[in-house]
């Protein structure tokens, strides 16, 4: 299923070059969780070392990196990160950064696509597990600049998941 991520993120329907940041929310539900979308000319492919200092340190040292600044906006990425399989639980990650992010309409956006409703009184940065583990979404910030991610877990932390919490678990 990662690899189709990966493959469709670069081969399908496509992103508008110049994207807005009121886009970004879009942007992010579309290759991060729909693994649907395409940046086109004007989103320049660069470097993982271009990332934000703040960012890269929570991301820690991937095995591959993708990452493409996001065409229209001077600080805004999309990242796709592989990591080796040495136990870690994350596999793969994929996010949206930028300093302009409008956060509560990203939360809203990241809500309502992966919990199916929008619910009020939410904290700044957010955590969402789906019901199967196999991911979770979170709103939150690093440094200067709001982050929208997704953590696509290992198969074997996925099943670790299901165990802890089968009986809480449909």
């Amino acid at each position: 299923m990662l690899d189709v991520l990966a493959a469709a993120l670069l081969t399908s329907a496509a992103v508008p070059a110049g994207a807005h940041a009121a886009d970004l929310p879009n942007l992010f539900v579309a290759a991060c969780l729909d693994g649907r979308a395409t940046l086109l000319p004007g989103s320049d492919p660069v470097s993982f070392e271009l990332l934000p200092r703040d960012l890269r340190r929570r991301l820690g040292e991937p095995a591959a990196a993708r990452v493409w600044r996001i065409g229209g906006e001077a600080d805004a990425f999309l990242y796709l990160l592989d990591y080796a399989p040495t136990g870690r639980d994350i596999r793969r990650v994929c996010g949206v950064a930028s300093r302009d992010i409008d956060v509560q309409a990203a939360a809203d956006a990241v809500e309502l696509r992966v919990a199916g409703a929008v619910y009020p009184n939410r904290a700044r940065s957010i955590e969402w597990t789906d019901p199967d583990g196999s991911y979770t979404a979170l709103v939150t910030t690093a440094g200067k600049f709001d982050v929208l991610q997704v953590n696509w877990r290992s198969d074997e932390a996925r099943a670790k998941f299901r165990r802890m919490y089968k009986p809480l678990l449909p």
